[in-house]
């Protein structure tokens, strides 16, 4: 069972998110991918602006989605 990571950007002030970003990795386990999640929202955030992420109150969302197999 192979796991895909979507993650998006979003304002909890305007309830408004970015397209999601579709992680390149699949990931054997749901664990896996929500770590991995919870890591690369932790380097978004770093990476921005402090002024910009308090004024629009920014976090990201993710989701792990179990991949179709046919």
């Amino acid at each position: 069972m192979k796991f895909v990571l979507m993650l998006s950007v979003c304002s909890f002030l305007t309830g408004e998110c970015k397209p999601p970003i579709k992680y390149e990795q699949t990931f054997d386990s749901w664990k896996h991918c929500a770590l991995t999640a919870l890591d690369t929202s932790s380097k978004y955030l770093l990476a921005m602006d402090d002024n910009t992420v308090n004024e629009f109150q920014l976090s990201t969302q993710y989701t792990c989605t179990q991949e179709q197999t046919i």
